[in-house]
């Protein structure tokens, strides 16, 4: 049993038999003891319950086929329904309207009549086109683009932090709940749920619509919910360098903090430490609202159970959702029903939810019909739902014909399940998970679902249940103590003085000795002085009269009065001595070390240097008794947990020194921290000269196994660039190259770096010749410049020209025009000429390419080159064609035929035959003759599709024709 397990254990369960009623007294691990402390003693329900869900979205009330399916859902066998009670459908337009209540009230009389359960969602969202009447636009809901929330079934929604707003919608819940309330007295009513998502789901929106598709977002950005996390932000970080320090930022206020949000991709906008706040105060607005809605239903009866309808609560968009905390936000509900894609894993799904549930929680999973899969999915998705757990399932079907083609699944679901009594799930292996990582990689999918498999999959043939545990560690106390005071700390040893006896001796203490990441330096204070010796406003004086070393303590103080030691040694000898005392090149990094482990460290052999001499030896003081240093080594195997601060003497050839010390933390295994690590490389950025330049560092690579990314530093940074938020941005003045190291941290204190490299130069665009056809074909001929002749004989039966830049580009034209023409645009690298597994024949011809790439955040880049394909030399390059020949035949837009060496420029005459026998002078506008090679454009000339005869005259005699086919 792993520690996820084991921590579990205590969480006990009393079984106390009553007749044929077994009770159940559960301490929930969903947080504390399950609803807040108090215990709750519930008959465990055996039935399963499978439920036609109905959205009730029509407009027209008497017209839906609802009662129609739910008379189907009887007769296969289903024995709940399922529907949703719209606020948007009882008030249609105000307030004040005489409520509806028929549809509703038609459902439920049905139901009940039929022997089936209800269960109400009560859906607080509205109709984008009648929402004014009870909310304003500014009370809405808005996405990270600053778009109100208009998705779903064009359903919008109030924020939850509109405390006026959620007022009225819990008026609404009560009068919902108080209306159906007689349906607990008659043990109908399964449970109540309330939604406000378009989507008829609990939580944030996780899609808006843009130009009327469906895209990721992320909620609520309104202004109001802004300035309640900057509030909450100063509220627990109390100073913004605090904040600036552990979000990498440079705020001059908290005015000036802003939500953080991934606009390339809203699912990863909780990365680092600024995306964990933001996450985490949605959470507790979230959480807050959804406690006013349970207090909303059990006011009017306490029996009645509540249960979050959620979307999902692992995968991507379960991040912008904002219930990745599921435990949390449903420690008092009775129940989670989630749902499931058709193609999910439910049995993960089922894991994930039932295996820290109380005995009689209801874990419920959506089945969504979709024609387009097939019946097939349905019955799939009920059945693993019901094997792996699942008490409840809702099964969405909106018309009569999908009823009709579930019916099959719908009996045999039916006669399987709803007559097996639930038995206890027996977990054979156990898996667990951080809340924390969950956030950071986008949904608990990508940080457990490999491990849970693994285990739950070890027999394919048999797959078995895995215990899966959430640890909500952003939820804890410890979250919030790396925003407690960080203790200031020697950022730059204080070199070794040595003077002479009996003469006056002044030494100013460094400004630069201490540091502090969250805070400043207020002031500096010595003690163990000599009495020969004097400290004030930060400069020592004094008249030593003894020789000897003395050894002063000098400790900064931060602004909240916490202090870093360092140490000063002042030698007094006979005479003045000009030897420079060593000093530290690098400061050490502390070190976290596992108990009864071996442990070695290394001192680097730079970290001292001695500019006027050598480094003689290392010594290592003040060390704890399992600890040996030997020959720049320290090796051991700490017996017990706790700090070792470790002192560093390195002395120099005329036995001066310096002193520094690290801290060398033991801790249980558990506790020894993993360093992040780079999932991925940079590769070179390029920026323009003069223009902005913008690059937003992938949210992804930067990994951590055992924690989060908690911040992100850049070293090297030139002057002209700022770093915020994983954005880099600025406008570089001058050409260069600019190596930055990017290092990150993890919520241990360790470590990472990698080096991005930015290029600032003038745009340039190079070409590449390629074999053009199929995708395995098509290899790299040579590059491609100006005036370069290819030799017929050695070029590929098809022809591709690929255009690279040293920057990247939204959108690249190319313009071929010689022998043949192609004009093509793509937006898609490698930038080609023809995207897809064709290209063009090497005609023989001099051709002239123009390339213009263009972003929407740099200038629009040109570069025009012309280049030959001969069948001759560099010279003459039809050398080795026969006079008259011509090509291509059927022909796109340019005709080419060779006239015969020696031939006089004008010499000829052109004309085109139709085959109605009309004849048409080809104007030298349309005709390009090099080489005695003529290109006519049969394109511009305005032909169509078709059979001409070119003609070739001189005096007025023919002297060739050719029949052409223009395609």
């Amino acid at each position: 049993m792993n520690e996820f397990l084991v921590s579990w254990i205590p969480l006990r369960k009393i079984t106390v038999a009553i007749g044929f009623i077994t009770f159940f007294i559960h301490f929930n691990s969903f947080g504390n003891v399950f609803q807040e402390n108090t215990a709750r003693v519930e008959a465990v329900d055996p039935q399963r319950y499978l439920a036609l869900l109905l959205l009730n979205i029509s407009e027209n009330e008497s017209q839906g086929p609802e009662l129609d399916l739910i008379k189907m859902a009887h007769q296969y066998g289903l024995n709940t329904v399922y529907l949703t009670v719209s606020w948007d459908k009882v008030y249609l337009n105000s307030p004040t309207d005489t409520p509806k209540w028929a549809r509703f009230d038609d459902q439920v009389k049905l139901a009940t009549s039929l022997g089936m359960k209800v269960a109400i969602r009560i859906h607080l969202g509205r109709h984008t086109t009648r929402y004014e009447n009870f909310w304003k636009a500014q009370n809405g809901s808005i996405d990270n683009f600053g778009k109100i929330l208009n998705s779903g079934y064009h359903d919008t929604s109030f924020g939850f932090d509109q405390q006026d707003i959620v007022k009225k919608g819990i008026d609404f819940v009560k009068e919902v709940t108080q209306r159906y309330k007689y349906l607990q007295t008659q043990k109908s009513l399964l449970f109540i749920a309330v939604t406000n998502t378009p989507t008829q789901e609990s939580g944030y929106p996780a899609w808006n619509l843009v130009d009327d598709k469906e895209k990721p977002a992320a909620f609520d950005y309104s202004p109001t919910m802004i300035s309640g996390f900057r509030t909450w932000l100063s509220t627990n970080y109390k100073k913004i360098d605090r904040l600036n320090y552990l979000w990498g930022t440079s705020f001059k206020s908290f005015d000036q903090a802003y939500a953080p949000t991934a606009n390339w991709d809203p699912f990863f906008s909780f990365g680092q430490r600024a995306g964990k706040d933001w996450y985490l105060y949605r959470h507790i607005v979230l959480k807050n609202y959804i406690n006013q809605m349970i207090d909303a239903v059990k006011s009017v009866d306490a029996t009645i159970k509540y249960v979050s309808d959620f979307g999902s609560i692992y995968d991507n968009a379960s991040a912008s959702r904002g219930t990745l905390a599921y435990k949390d936000l449903s420690k008092r509900a009775d129940g989670i029903k989630s749902n499931d894609e058709p193609g999910a894993d439910h049995h993960f799904s089922m894991d994930v939810l039932k295996s820290e549930a109380p005995a009689d929680f209801i874990v419920g999973n959506e089945a969504f019909y979709n024609s387009s899969l097939g019946y097939s999915a349905t019955a799939t998705q009920i059945n693993e739902n019901f094997t792996n757990g699942a008490n409840f399932i809702s099964v969405l079907v909106s018309t009569i014909p999908d009823m009709q083609q579930l019916e099959s699944s719908m009996r045999q679901a039916g006669t399987r399940w709803l007559n097996t009594p639930i038995q206890p799930v027996t977990y054979i292996d156990s898996t667990g998970y951080r809340l924390s990582s969950a956030v950071e990689k986008g949904g608990s999918w990508n940080v457990i679902y490999n491990d849970w498999s693994k285990k739950a999959y070890a027999n394919p043939s048999s797959p078995k249940p895995v215990y899966i545990k959430l640890v909500e560690d952003l939820l804890s106390d410890e979250y919030w103590l790396d925003a407690s005071n960080h203790a200031p700390y020697v950022f730059r040893p204080i070199p070794m003085q040595i003077i002479a006896v009996n003469k006056d001796f002044t030494f100013r203490l460094p400004i630069d000795t201490f540091s502090d990441g969250d805070g400043t330096i207020v002031s500096t204070r010595v003690s163990t002085l000599p009495t020969w010796l004097k400290f004030n406003s930060g400069q020592l004086t004094g008249k030593p009269t003894t020789l000897g070393d003395f050894r002063i303590l000098v400790q900064g103080v931060d602004d909240e009065g916490a202090t870093a030691d360092a140490y000063l040694t002042i030698r007094v000898e006979s005479k003045e001595n000009t030897n420079k005392p060593p000093t530290v090149s690098s400061n050490f990094s502390n070190l976290k070390v596992a108990v009864n482990e071996p442990f070695t460290f290394t001192v680097p052999k730079t970290a001292f240097v001695d500019s006027d001499g050598t480094i003689s030896k290392v010594e290592a003081s003040e060390l704890p008794s399992w600890l040996k240093f030997s020959n720049g080594i320290l090796t051991g195997r700490p017996t017990s947990t706790g700090d070792n601060r470790i002192s560093f003497k390195a002395y120099d050839n005329q036995d001066a020194f310096v002193e520094i010390y690290f801290n060398v933390q033991v801790v249980e295994p558990q506790f020894l921290n993993d360093l992040p690590y780079i999932t991925a490389t940079f590769p070179d950025k390029y920026a323009q000269v003069n223009h902005p330049f913008t690059f937003i560092l992938p949210s992804d690579i930067f990994a951590d196994n055992d924690g989060y990314i908690s911040s992100i530093t850049v070293q090297n940074r030139p002057s002209w660039l700022d770093f915020s938020l994983n954005v880099f941005s600025g406008t570089p003045t001058e050409e260069g190259e600019y190596r930055l190291i990017i290092r990150a941290y993890d919520n241990s204190g360790g470590s990472v770096e990698t080096v991005l490299v930015i290029k600032v130069e003038i745009p340039r665009i190079r070409f590449e010749v390629v074999r053009g056809g199929r995708a395995v074909d098509q290899t790299i001929i040579r590059s491609l410049s100006g005036n370069d002749v290819l030799a017929y004989n050695d070029l590929p039966s098809l022809l591709n020209i690929y255009a690279y830049g040293n920057f990247e580009y939204d959108q690249v034209n190319f313009n071929l025009n010689g022998p043949y023409r192609k004009i093509s645009t793509t937006s898609k690298f490698p930038y080609a000429l023809f995207e897809g597994e064709t290209g063009f024949a090497p005609y023989v011809g001099r051709y002239t390419l123009t390339v213009i790439a263009s972003n929407k955040d740099s200038a629009v880049v040109t570069n025009s080159i012309q280049f030959s394909i001969s069948s001759g030399d560099s010279v003459n390059i039809t050398k080795d064609m026969t006079e008259w020949q011509f090509y291509p035949n059927p022909v796109q837009d340019i005709f080419n035929f060779k006239l015969p060496d020696h031939s006089a420029l004008g010499q000829f005459q052109y004309s085109i035959v139709y085959s109605t026998g009309q004849r048409m002078p080809v104007s030298t506008g349309f005709i390009t003759i090099q080489d005695n090679l003529v290109n006519m454009d049969l394109t511009r000339m305005g032909l169509t599709s078709g059979i001409y005869y070119v003609r070739v005259e001189t005096d007025g005699k023919l002297v060739k024709q050719f029949r052409v086919f223009k395609k």
